[in-house]
């Protein structure tokens, strides 16, 4: 025990009384959600997998935690490729108004993710998450400064398995620092620099570093955001330098019933590193999510076009371009035109898409896609009858001139009944043989149920078959296995 001269016994009681009442007055606040999922394959084995994603925050006057559980767990035989992963993630904050000191498990981007980029994907399974110390400064005029030093974690679903994409580099790490200040209504101006500390690179002096800046500015119906970044590293297993540099640009004109959206970009080596994974992730102009390789060499841009030229009518257009550096080697061009037509009771949507890719997937040189796409909508009382089509004709070539015409067709119907139930059927099929893309398989049929049994609970049940293929969010793709059995998941927020 310590005992406290007179004097100095009156300002600690004081302190002690003020943080107790603080203490008091503070309330413990717990908010969540959970997402279990249950597979069972009807193959030769009715294999199963188990996935279970707790995610809880939690907070008492000025601390924050967090606390997270990711358990995938397939049934055995386990091999290398497919085996139980399972993590348990927290963080613990100190976080008043002006500032907060983080310790643990975040996300973070800085800018648009040219220089670097850690988030999670909840409906694509990719979760990209950093693990260490961050800082955070809210200071006057809308200014932020975040300062952090973390490891990285890349968790990927593919071949209907999770796995550490990154797992041979979890130990490297990154120094980084981030302004963004919008201190005037029209615009604002941001700065960053991030250094990546690796454990393969071959003298202390080798590490990387990316530094970049971003302008926005916006007068009347129009905003403009532009994002620059300069890499510099060292060339793996030569020495000597190595550099990397791009930019994006992105603007936006709106009017009442009308707006265009466009993007363009331009990356020469910025991803890094190259390969598997990367630490920063740069947007990617093309809507349905492709990319030609991630950052490390591709340039392009992307238009998106809206109208309402008469109440209810709704038109949309979108065309995207992104090619190698070359203009040869690799790329996509995709367009999209849209329609929407709601009538009392009625919604009626058509649409028409088309994607060429040269050189995207492995062992395919072209493939092209063109795609009628039609929704229908009925509502009447609690009652909700829904059908969705469309009708894909592909014409696709492999690397050694093999060629293959053939069609897709996915088509369901739906039947809702108030807020609770969602029925539907569906089929999905593809009128040849392909041992290369479907293992052979042509009709997928499937019966889906989603019961929200309360506001903050929904259950979903899926039995039936799934094609699979070739599929992207994001500027990240994977190939999805075909499935044929049941899935239930349980999802549920607190």
């Amino acid at each position: 025990m310590v005992t406290i001269p007179g004097p100095k016994a009156r300002p600690v009681g004081l302190l002690l009384a003020a943080l107790a009442l603080s203490a008091a007055a503070a309330e413990l606040s717990i908010s969540g959600s959970n997402r279990a999922e249950f597979w069972s394959y009807f193959d030769s084995t009715f294999s199963t997998q188990l996935e279970e994603k707790l995610d809880l925050s939690l907070r008492y006057g000025d601390l924050r935690g967090t606390f997270g559980l990711f358990a995938y767990e397939p049934s055995k035989p386990w091999t290398d490729a497919r085996k139980p992963l399972r993590l348990l993630d927290y963080s613990i904050a100190y976080s008043p108004r002006q500032f907060e000191v983080l310790f643990g498990r975040f996300y973070q981007d800085f800018g648009k993710g040219l220089a670097l980029r850690a988030y999670r994907d909840e409906e694509f399974r990719h979760y990209k998450s950093l693990y260490g110390l961050r800082g955070t400064a809210r200071l006057p005029h809308r200014t932020e400064l975040v300062l952090l030093g973390a490891q990285l974690r890349e968790v990927f679903f593919q071949e209907n398995t999770y796995r550490i994409i990154n797992i041979a580099d979890t130990a490297d790490q990154a120094l980084g620092a981030n302004l963004s200040s919008r201190p005037f209504r029209w615009g604002g101006l941001g700065a960053r620099y991030v250094r990546i500390n690796r454990t393969t690179d071959p003298q202390a002096r080798a590490f990387t570093e990316l530094i970049g800046g971003d302008l926005t500015a916006a007068a009347g119906p129009v905003e403009l955001y532009g994002e620059v970044c300069r890499r510099l590293g060292t060339a793996p297993g030569l020495g000597g330098r190595e550099t990397g540099f791009g930019w994006f640009a992105s603007g936006t004109v709106s009017f009442p019933g009308y707006s265009i959206v466009g993007q363009a970009m331009d990356y020469d080596r910025l991803a890094f590193p190259a390969g598997l994974y990367h630490w920063n992730d740069p947007p990617t102009p093309i809507r349905s999510g492709v990319s030609v390789n991630r950052g490390e060499d591709e340039r392009g841009f992307g238009v998106v076009a809206t109208a309402t030229p008469f109440a209810p009518l709704y038109l949309g257009a979108e065309y995207g371009r992104l090619y190698t550096r070359d203009d040869t080697s690799a790329g996509v061009i995709e367009w999209e035109g849209k329609t929407r037509y709601p009538l009392d009771d009625w919604t009626f949507e058509l649409a028409f898409n088309r994607m060429y890719q040269h050189n995207i997937e492995l062992g395919t040189r072209e493939r092209v896609i063109a795609k009628p796409v039609l929704y229908v909508k009925y509502l009447t009382g609690r009652h909700t009858f829904a059908f969705e089509a469309d009708y894909g004709f592909v014409d696709e070539r492999s690397v050694i001139d093999e060629q293959w015409k053939y069609r897709e067709l996915a088509t369901a119907l739906s039947y809702g009944y108030g807020a609770s139930w969602l029925f539907t059927v569906g089929l999905q099929h593809v009128d040849e043989l392909l041992e290369k893309r479907y293992n052979g398989e042509q009709v997928w049929p499937f019966f889906e149920t989603v019961w929200n049994v309360t506001q903050r609970n929904m259950l979903r049940v899926r039995i039936g078959a799934e094609r699979g293929g070739y599929t992207c969010s994001g500027g990240i793709c994977r190939f999805e296995a075909p499935f044929r059995g049941a899935k239930v998941q349980l999802i549920s927020r607190f």
